[in-house]
C-alpha cells in the first residue's frame, strides 16, 4: 500500500469513526440514554441484525486500555477510553517501571472521570436484559444474548470499582420523571457488595452464553476469564487494602476497602474460574513455533489464529485502526511519529540470562572488576532469555524491510585495543545518579572522580547532537568513519535530538517488525489487542494459589495449592525459555528481596515488591509476561504496592560503548565492533517520580455528586 492510498484510507477512516459514533449511540441519549424512538424503534432493535449492531455498539464503547487509550484524552469520550483513531502515546505503561519514553517523563495515572459513558453502556446492557424476555420470537437467541448482556455490564463494573471502590447498582434502565428527580438518585453498594454483584453477574454469563463464539465476543471461557481477574482483584484489595489505609465507611456502608475475611473466598473464586478454562480445554498457551524467541512473538503477531488469545479486540481498515507500528516504532524506521517505546533497564533486569550482582542489578564486569568486552553488539543478548528477546528489538538485527537497529552511545578510541585495554566503570549505578546534577552531557559529570579518563574525552568519544555523526564522524588512521553514536540512540543529556530511545532499549512486543518504513504512518495500523490471553490466566490461578497457601489452605478442591501454583508458574517459564523453578519450596513465605536502597536479602527481582519471596516470584513473573499490556499497573493499584515501589524512582538504561579498532562498518556506514555496556540511571527521561498514596481511588465526579445527593463522597474528597 503506498502512501497517497494510505492518506486516503485515512480519511475514509476519519469518516467510518464519525459514522459509527453516530450510529452505534444512535439509540441512546447523551445523559440518560434514553430510546429516542422517533428515529429507531424497536422493531429495529428486536431481531438478529439488529441485536447484533446493539451489541456492537457495547462492545466498541468498552473501558480496555488498548491501542485507542489515552489517558491524557478529555474525557468526552469514553473518559479517557478514546473511541476512533487515537494515538495511544501517553499510556501508563511509563508509569510502573516497564518503561518511559520522550513525550512523557512524568507518572501519568490512568484517565479521571470514567462514569457517564460508563452508564451508559450499563443502561444498554440493562435495556436487553429487561426487554428480551418480552419476545418470544426471540427465545431461542435471548438466553446468551442476555447472558452476554450481563458479561458486558460486569465488565465495566469492574472497570468502575476498581477506580472508585463500592458504586450504586442499577439493574434495569432508568427513565427521567420530570416530577420526581429523587427516582434517579441511587445510594452506592459496598465494595465487596459491588465485587459480588459482579461475580454473580459473570456466573450467569458463563452459565448462558456458548462455549465459542466469534472473535472479540464473549463465551463463557472469555465471562470465566474476567470472572478470574475481577475476583484476583478483590481478593488482593480484601488482603492488603486495609494494610495501607484504614477502611471507607459511610453511613455504615465500607464503600472503600472489602473486609480481609472475605480475602480467601475470593482468591478460591479466582482459582476456580481459572481452573474452569483449564478444563474446558479451549485455550492453551502458543508453542506452535520450535524457536521460543519466534513462538512467543507469534502471540501477537499471530494473535487471531493461536488458542492463548481467550478475548481480542479487532481492528481493519473498514471500521477502525489504531498507530501503534508508527507511533512506538524507533523513529528511524517510521515515516511518522516513532519512539514512544523504551523498556527500562529496571525491567530487563527481571529476565534470565543477562550478567547480574548479587542484588540483581546489571553488571557487565569481569573477575578484575573490569568491563567484560563483547565480540559484537549482539552477544550480550545471545544467552538472555527468548521471552526477553522478543520483546525488544535486538541491535544489530534487521527490521522494517532491512534496516538494522544501531544502539550505541560513544566510541573507545582507536588508541585503545579490546584485547589488552579494560577500564573500570566510570559512572554510577545506584539509581539516583541524576539527582542534583545540573544539565550537560552525563560523560561530564563532575559528580565523577577527577581521574576518571572518560571524562576528558581522552578516552572516549560521542556526540551530543544527532547531526554531527553525519558532520563530524569519528575517523580512524586508516581512514575509515564511524557515527559516534548510534543512529537509533541512546540519548544523552544535552542532546538536540528529539527522538530516539532514552533508555538504550526499544520494545517489539505488539509491533508488526516486517511492516517497511514507507508504510508505517498514522492512523493505518490494524493488529488486534489481546484484553486477555491464556497466560494472563495461569499466573492469576498461581497467584491465588500461593496467597491461599500462605494464609491457611494448604489443599482446595483436592488440589496441593503450592504444588500447583509451582506448575502453572513453570508452564508459563517453559514457553517463555524461560529457568524453571525447581520446587514447590521456592515459593516461600521467606522475606521478598528489597531494592538497592533499602533494608532486607537483595537478589534478582527486587525491583518488584511483595509481601514474601513467594509472591515475589509470581508477582515478577506477572511483570515479564505481561509487560506492555496495561495489567501491571492495576497490578500495583491492588496489590497496595504502588505508592511504595514507586517512591523516588530514576529510571534506569543501559549504555552500549565500541571500540573503535578493529571495529567494521556495513554497507550502509553502521558499524560493528567490540562492546562493553554500562548500567546507570537514564541521561534523559531523568527525573524522580513517586506515586501518591491518595492515587489508589478516585474522587466521585463532583457533578455526579450535585446531581445524585445519595452518592457519598470518597476519602480524601
Amino acid at each position: 500500500m503506498n502512501i497517497q492510498k494510505m492518506k486516503d484510507m485515512k480519511k475514509v477512516h476519519l469518516l467510518a469513526g464519525i459514522l459509527l459514533f453516530s450510529i452505534s449511540w444512535l439509540v441512546s441519549c447523551q445523559d440518560l440514554d434514553l430510546i429516542p424512538t422517533s428515529i429507531i424503534t424497536e422493531k429495529d432493535i428486536y431481531n438478529e441484525n439488529g441485536i447484533k449492531a446493539y451489541m456492537a455498539g457495547m462492545y466498541n464503547y468498552l473501558p480496555m486500555e488498548d491501542f485507542h487509550y489515552d489517558t491524557n484524552s478529555d474525557g468526552q469520550i469514553g473518559g479517557g477510553y478514546y473511541v476512533g483513531n487515537g494515538i495511544s502515546i501517553w499510556n501508563f505503561w511509563n508509569s510502573t517501571g516497564e518503561m518511559v519514553n520522550r513525550n512523557n517523563t512524568n507518572l501519568p495515572l490512568h484517565r479521571r472521570g470514567y462514569w457517564n459513558s460508563a452508564f451508559q453502556v450499563i443502561r444498554k446492557a440493562n435495556t436487553l436484559v429487561k426487554n428480551l424476555p418480552n419476545y418470544p420470537e426471540l427465545e431461542q437467541q435471548s438466553k446468551s444474548w442476555i447472558a452476554e448482556a450481563k458479561f458486558l455490564r460486569a465488565y465495566v463494573y469492574f472497570q468502575l470499582a476498581k477506580r472508585y471502590g463500592g458504586m450504586p447498582k442499577i439493574l434495569e434502565p432508568q427513565s427521567l420523571d420530570p416530577n420526581d428527580d429523587e427516582a434517579l438518585w441511587i445510594a452506592r453498594e459496598s465494595h465487596a457488595d459491588t465485587y459480588d454483584f459482579i461475580l454473580k453477574d459473570l456466573d450467569e454469563a458463563i452459565a448462558d452464553l456458548p462455549e465459542t463464539s466469534e472473535a472479540g465476543r464473549a463465551n463463557k471461557y472469555v465471562a470465566a476469564a474476567i470472572k478470574c481477574r475481577a475476583a484476583l482483584h478483590a481478593a488482593t484489595t480484601a488482603r492488603y487494602g486495609s494494610m495501607k489505609f484504614t477502611d471507607w465507611e459511610v453511613d455504615g456502608v465500607l464503600l472503600q476497602g472489602i473486609p480481609s475475611s472475605k480475602a480467601n473466598d475470593y482468591f478460591k473464586t479466582a482459582w476456580d474460574a481459572a481452573k474452569m478454562i483449564e478444563d474446558g480445554d479451549k485455550y492453551e498457551l502458543h508453542r506452535a513455533n520450535g524457536d521460543k524467541t519466534e513462538n512467543y512473538a507469534e502471540v501477537w503477531e499471530k494473535a487471531d489464529g493461536n488458542k492463548e488469545s481467550i478475548w481480542l479486540r479487532k481492528y481493519d481498515f473498514s471500521m477502525s485502526v489504531h498507530s501503534f507500528n508508527s507511533i512506538m516504532a524507533p523513529p528511524r524506521m517510521c515515516s511518522e511519529g516513532g519512539d514512544r517505546y523504551n523498556p527500562t533497564l529496571d525491567w530487563v533486569e527481571l529476565f534470565d540470562g543477562l550478567p547480574l550482582d548479587e542484588k540483581g542489578n546489571f553488571s557487565a564486569f569481569d573477575e578484575n572488576g573490569d568491563y567484560i568486552v563483547y565480540d559484537d553488539c549482539q552477544q550480550l543478548w545471545n544467552g538472555a532469555e527468548p521471552r526477553l528477546r522478543a520483546n525488544i528489538l535486538i541491535p544489530g538485527n534487521l527490521y522494517k524491510g532491512g534496516m538494522k537497529l544501531d544502539l550505541r552511545a560513544g566510541i573507545i578510541k582507536e588508541e585503545y585495543d579490546p584485547a589488552t585495554d579494560r577500564f573500570k566503570k566510570f559512572t554510577v549505578d545506584d539509581g539516583k545518579e541524576r539527582q542534583g546534577l545540573n544539565s550537560g552531557s552525563v560523560w561530564n559529570k563532575a559528580a565523577y572522580p577527577k581521574e576518571n579518563p572518560f571524562r576528558a574525552r581522552t578516552i572516549f568519544d560521542w556526540s551530543a547532537d544527532p547531526s554531527a555523526n553525519q558532520k563530524d564522524p569519528y575517523k580512524r588512521s586508516d581512514g575509515v568513519t564511524f557515527f559516534k553514536n548510534g543512529l537509533d540512540g541512546p540519548r544523552v543529556t544535552g542532546s538536540t535530538n528529539t527522538s530516539n530511545t532514552v533508555t538504550g532499549f526499544f520494545g517489539r512486543k505488539h509491533l508488526n517488525i516486517t511492516l517497511p518504513k514507507s508504510e508505517t504512518v498514522n492512523h493505518t495500523s490494524t493488529q488486534p489487542w489481546i484484553e486477555i490471553r491464556y497466560a494472563e490466566v495461569l499466573l492469576n490461578r498461581a497467584e491465588a494459589a500461593i496467597e491461599l497457601a500462605q494464609n491457611g489452605v494448604d489443599t482446595y478442591r483436592e488440589t496441593d495449592m503450592l504444588n500447583d501454583a509451582f506448575k502453572c508458574i513453570n508452564d508459563v517459564r517453559d514457553r517463555a525459555g524461560a529457568n524453571l523453578l525447581t520446587s514447590p519450596s521456592e515459593l516461600s513465605m521467606n522475606p521478598a528481596f528489597t531494592r538497592w536502597d533499602r533494608e532486607g536479602p537483595k537478589g534478582q527481582g527486587a525491583f518488584v515488591e511483595a509481601p514474601t519471596r513467594g509472591l515475589q516470584i509470581v508477582r515478577v513473573e506477572r511483570y515479564k509476561e505481561l509487560a506492555f499490556e496495561s495489567k501491571i499497573y492495576w497490578d500495583l493499584m491492588r496489590w497496595f504496592t504502588y505508592d511504595t515501589q514507586i517512591r523516588n524512582y530514576f529510571r534506569r538504561g543501559l549504555y552500549p560503548i565500541m571500540y573503535a579498532k578493529g571495529a567494521t562498518v556495513d554497507e550502509n556506514g553502521i558499524p560493528n565492533g567490540k562492546y562493553i555496556y554500562d548500567a546507570k540511571s537514564a541521561d534523559e527521561a531523568a527525573g524522580m517520580v513517586t506515586f501518591a498514596v491518595n492515587n489508589y481511588y478516585e474522587g466521585i465526579p463532583s457533578a455526579e455528586l450535585k446531581n445524585n445527593p445519595l452518592l457519598q463522597k470518597n476519602r480524601n474528597q
